[in-house]
């Protein structure tokens, strides 16, 4: 009978030590993993990856544990092959993430090489790379011997350090890249110190000038003193210190010599722009506005032709100009208002008609 008794009390003891050993488990639950192929998804951010796959998006947390391998790109439209499990959270987490990338060749010249921090930006693929820094954004290519050794991936919205060269096809080609930190200081081995005229020194170069007749949301024209200059707007081109290009106006202008043999912008500075007012806006008097842009337009004051006459509405630092990143003379223009304190009505967001 003791016999008995000792016997189920020892398997009694293993299966409760199973239990708590599967329990323990049970953040990552041991289930077996799974493998997705599919391409990046433009929703995807550092803390999760969002996968398009033939069965629809699938939404993954990126672990810290995470192992990448074939190519570190993990960028919007990049086809990658994910493997994960679901973890007691109900969440899908990425356990590893593999893909391929080939870039073409060229040759690099060694002398212009130098070191620059920014975040990436959308619009990133496996061959370019859009990095936003002080000076504008910019376009650097990826090759096949870039060293990624120095990073974990390379995601929209993240900061990295860049060693970059420029090519025989007009671009700065990425030599290595490698983690950063926004919260820290540039630091570099081959430069002590991090400036405007390094960038510059990669993203091309600076002119100043007035904006003239002819400039359109994709071409700026402007008058140097060696003559008229035309350059390509695109749409990582750094507005933020203009937003309006109104002939006559004076301006800075950062940019690069593309791989098509045009002057791409980089950045726009307005040389006359003055701080923009902050009044207190009433919201109950919010109204939308259509007309078109007049002439007397300028950085801190939209004068807009409507069907009632002329209006003079400030544009404030809050304004909204994610659906027009540029005011142009006799454009047609769609304005949410409200009134401020100072009797002006102030531009909440601005939109292309």
């Amino acid at each position: 009978m003791r016999k008995r008794i000792t016997s189920f009390a020892i398997i009694f003891m293993m299966a409760f030590m199973s239990v708590v050993a599967f329990n323990m488990g049970s953040v990552r639950a041991d289930a077996a993993e799974s493998s997705f192929s599919g391409t990046v998804s433009s929703k995807t951010t550092t803390e999760r990856l969002f996968l398009d796959t033939s069965s629809g998006t699938m939404e993954f947390k990126i672990d810290s544990n995470l192992t990448v391998s074939g190519s570190k790109m993990v960028l919007p439209g990049s086809s990658i092959t994910a493997t994960g499990y679901v973890g007691s959270d109900a969440y899908w987490h990425v356990t590893k993430i593999s893909g391929t990338t080939s870039s073409n060749k060229v040759t690099v010249d060694q002398s212009t090489k130098a070191t620059v921090k920014g975040r990436i930006a959308n619009g990133t693929s496996e061959d370019l790379l859009y990095l936003v820094v002080d000076n504008g954004t910019m376009q650097i290519k990826m090759d096949d011997d870039t060293d990624l050794s120095g990073t974990t991936m390379l995601i929209v919205g993240k900061t990295v350090q860049v060693e970059c060269a420029r090519g025989s096809d007009a671009y700065m080609h990425a030599l290595s890249i490698s983690d950063a930190y926004a919260s820290t200081g540039y630091s570099s081995t081959t430069s002590s110190s991090y400036s405007a005229s390094t960038v510059a020194a990669v993203s091309g170069t600076a002119v100043t000038g007035t904006v003239e007749k002819g400039t359109t949301s994709s071409k700026l024209y402007l008058s140097t003193s060696a003559g008229t200059m035309e350059f390509v707007l695109d749409l990582t081109t750094d507005v933020t210190g203009c937003r309006v290009l109104i002939p006559g106006q004076s301006i800075t202008v950062n940019f690069y010599r593309g791989s098509d043999a045009w002057n791409h912008t980089s950045k726009i500075v307005n040389n006359s722009a003055s701080a923009a007012s902050q009044a207190t806006l009433d919201s109950s008097s919010k109204v939308t506005v259509t007309g078109t842009v007049e002439g007397e337009t300028t950085e801190n004051t939209l004068f807009l032709n409507t069907s009632a006459g002329t209006m003079q509405i400030r544009l404030d630092s809050a304004t909204d100009f994610s659906r027009c990143p540029v005011i142009l003379k006799d454009k047609s223009l769609q304005v949410v208002i409200e009134r401020g304190n100072d009797e002006y009505y102030h531009a909440i967001s601005i939109a292309q008609n």
